[in-house]
């Protein structure tokens, strides 16, 4: 009987220690675990903010006046950056002759949007855009549908578009 006291006393000890180790990877694993999720939350709340952008981008390109029209390319060129901001700078005089002698009132509004990829601090939007363009030429105004492509820059705290193509 003296053996059989023996045999069972090893386990008396393993058995907390295992208890204990178990216990921590338990612990380890919900904390990588909350990690990822922050992580993921982090993400999202990233997109969602580049969404934002995006869709405030397309309603400001296609609501334009020849009242506003030196604002509404400053506020364009204000969420600019790279190859987007060179391209609309160098046409941006042309952009406000063109408003202003064809009497253009446009006013867009953003029918959906959403992110198509993201890539670091790089993401993509695609969205489709509504606007009743009203000019000399349709005085009474017609409706005109875009598709915008969009990339957007993360700089600093905010998000600037890279990069803006219409899609057929």
């Amino acid at each position: 009987m003296a053996e059989v006291v023996r045999e069972i006393r090893p386990w008396r000890r393993i058995l907390p220690a295992a208890a204990m180790a178990l216990a921590a990877a338990l612990v380890a694993v919900a904390a990588l675990l909350l990690l990822k999720l922050n992580d993921a939350n982090a993400d999202d709340a990233n997109r969602q903010s580049a969404l934002q952008v995006a869709r405030q981008v397309a309603v400001d390109l296609t609501t334009v006046s020849e009242d506003t029209a030196q604002g509404d390319v400053n506020r364009l060129m204000d969420v600019a950056t790279g190859s987007f901001k060179d391209q609309f700078a160098q046409q941006a005089d042309v952009f406000r002759k063109v408003v202003r002698q064809a009497s253009v009132t446009s006013k867009g509004t953003v029918a959906e949007a959403g992110v198509s990829s993201v890539n670091g601090d790089t993401v993509t939007v695609l969205a489709a855009v509504s606007a009743t363009v009203q000019n000399a030429d349709a005085p009474d105004g017609e409706q005109r549908q875009y598709r915008m492509k969009m990339q957007l820059q993360h700089d600093g705290d905010r998000w600037l578009v890279s990069d803006l193509e219409f899609v057929p």
